[in-house]
């Protein structure tokens, strides 16, 4: 960092240049939820410094959210979600007159009613908040609505975001980190609610320590060197960083030994201690101070890690221009916690409008628990999020690139992720079967179908032969049949299928009269309560009658078994709607 030098007659001027320039401002259009500014692409958006302003602004009529004190120059956005989770920014820059920004965030419509889900003030009077928007349905419009103690110019920014990507001040609420793949903060705000975690920091005595910091911590699951570069997403920004050691683990930031300290900077580019600072195998010192003098190059040398303690690392944007930065791990130090890992069920992940994909989480850990999963199946998706292990079926309304992302939780306060790409292209996949299932036995001989679909968009349209549009076609008799479905994208499917007729008694072509009470008694098997048979005649090869009667042969002549061998039966039978048919044919008698 390099401190610029400041003169007490400059300042009011300036503030009472800014006040008249922001006084003659044109009317102020979006001061009210009915004319809030939409916001093109939420999913990474950030305004120019001191670009938007609620000087000039009326109070809108909405009612005043929880946390704001009162509604005096309140200024509206609208977005439309495109992640389950983000996070709005309200910055103002030394230059604005505005102080302690308000944020909340709306769900619901301007005409039928708004609901607060969210709200963030800034009570002590600073020039930037923060408000993360958990849940929200993507595709859904939300409205932003800011305001300050004090009305000014201020930079509004609004990015998709995960849990794990919020950010925090201060030591004791750090970001555990899990992993070496790089960790993207797109911004920062504040020094947290303690200003002074950096007091004690050698390259910083005379000088203040945090304004907009990050803290993140981790375990070395093995000993190892550590290095890393973070580079500020603005090329002018100044980043100093402080690494210490946390002898008593990650959960008491008490006693922490300072290792590392970096705050050299310059005024602008080209210059050695601005852009990309951090830990390297080149450099030897160990600190740097303010400015860009003996030899400063904006970069320290290494640490030696030792495996099971803890250490954590503090980043502070002395420039303040809210932006944020990049973390790129470096070195052969390992750190604890789990591995986030999932597969899907297509080899190429190339799917078509509707077709269905699943993810099967493939996660490990070799310390601890998983004990949490935030899926993001991307835009469009149905559904859109989940939080249980899975696996998960998904379909996609729209085509295009869609980026799954899976965040895992340890008990051990470790968060990872991993996500990949699919592409879902505008072609069909949409397919059809049909299941045969008794309709209306036992009294007649009906079925009905009931169609699977699979890979499609409801609402499904569906087309029976017999001319019936639900799901289940019902009374269907022998013959040939065919089905027609078609999804919301017209995506169409036919199936051709065959009932076989039911009949209502069938006659079998052997039995086996051995007393085991399984196929005892030769006669006509009935499937409906009412058939009547009437008689049953049974002759031997030689033309001799050995039964007639009316309750089945048992397989004996004159109370002795008779041989095996095929027989001959005539048998007639009154069905249930009064009329007779007679059956002839062979049975075979088994022993």
């Amino acid at each position: 960092m390099i401190r610029k030098p400041t003169h007490s007659f400059a300042f009011p001027l300036l503030l009472l240049l800014v006040s008249l320039s922001q006084s003659i401002q044109a009317q102020i259009l979006n001061d009210d939820c009915t004319t809030a500014i939409p916001i093109a692409n939420p999913s990474q958006y950030c305004s120019e410094p001191d670009a938007e302003t609620n000087v000039g602004a009326l109070p809108s009529s909405t009612p005043t959210p929880a946390c704001f004190n009162a509604a005096q120059n309140d200024v509206w956005y609208s977005f439309e979600a495109t992640a389950a989770n983000m996070d709005i920014f309200v910055s103002a820059s030394i230059f604005s007159s505005m102080t302690g920004p308000t944020i909340a965030i709306y769900g619901g419509n301007c005409s039928n009613g708004l609901v607060e889900l969210g709200c963030a003030a800034n009570v002590q009077g600073g020039d930037a908040q923060q408000l993360s928007a958990l849940n929200l349905v993507v595709g859904q419009t939300y409205y932003v609505r800011v305001d300050a103690l004090f009305a000014g110019a201020f930079q509004f920014c609004i990015f998709n975001t995960s849990p794990d990507d919020a950010i925090t001040g201060d030591c004791p609420t750090a970001v555990f980190v899990c992993d070496k793949s790089q960790r993207e903060i797109q911004f920062v705000a504040g020094p947290g609610a303690d200003p002074f975690e950096w007091d004690g920091a050698t390259c910083l005595i005379g000088f203040p320590g945090e304004s907009n910091s990050s803290w993140f911590t981790f375990t070395a699951a093995t000993s190892g060197t550590l290095e890393f570069t973070l580079n500020p997403v603005n090329p002018n920004d100044d980043l100093d960083f402080v690494v210490y050691h946390l002898p008593n683990g990650p959960d008491d930031c008490s006693g922490k030994i300072l290792e590392r300290c970096m705050a050299a900077g310059d005024f602008s580019l080209p210059s050695p201690c601005m852009g990309p600072t951090g830990l390297n195998a080149t450099s030897t010192d160990v600190s740097e101070d303010p400015g860009c003098f003996n030899g400063n190059d904006n970069f320290l040398r290494y640490m030696d890690l030792v495996a099971g303690e803890t250490y954590t690392v503090s980043i502070n944007n002395f420039t303040s221009s809210g932006s944020g930065f990049t973390i790129d791990w470096g070195g052969t130090v390992e750190f604890e916690g789990p591995k986030a890992d999932f597969i899907t069920d297509d080899a190429d992940n190339i799917i078509c409008l509707g077709e269905e994909i699943t993810f099967t989480d493939m996660s490990t850990t070799t310390n601890g628990i998983i004990d949490a999963w935030n899926w993001n199946f991307g835009a469009n998706a149905s559904p859109f999020n989940d939080t249980t292990m899975g696996p998960h079926t998904v379909q996609y309304l729209n085509k295009g690139s869609k980026r799954i992302e899976l965040s895992i939780h340890s008990d051990l306060g470790c968060t990872v992720k991993k996500s990949i790409e699919i592409q879902v292209d505008s072609c069909c996949a949409i397919m059809a079967s049909v299941n045969l299932q008794p309709d209306c036995l036992p009294d007649t001989s009906c079925q009905q179908a009931v169609a699977v679909v699979t890979n499609a968009i409801a609402p499904i349209q569906y087309n029976w032969s017999t001319g019936q549009t639900d799901s289940i076609a019902t009374m269907l008799q022998g013959g040939d049949y065919s089905l027609i479905v078609k999804d919301a994208f017209g995506c169409a499917d036919t199936v051709q299928f065959t009932v076989e007729q039911l009949r209502i008694f069938e006659i079998p072509n052997a039995f086996t009269p051995n007393g085991d009470q399984a196929n005892d008694i030769f006669g006509p098997v009935s499937k409906a309560s009412d058939i009547q048979v009437l008689d049953i005649e049974i002759w031997n090869r030689w033309g001799i009658k050995v039964y007639n009667g009316t309750s089945g042969w048992d397989g004996k002549i004159d109370g002795t078994p008779a041989p095996s061998e095929v027989y001959v039966y005539r048998i007639k039978i009154k069905m249930p709607d009064g009329k007779e048919e007679v059956r002839t044919n062979e049975v075979t008698l088994l022993r």
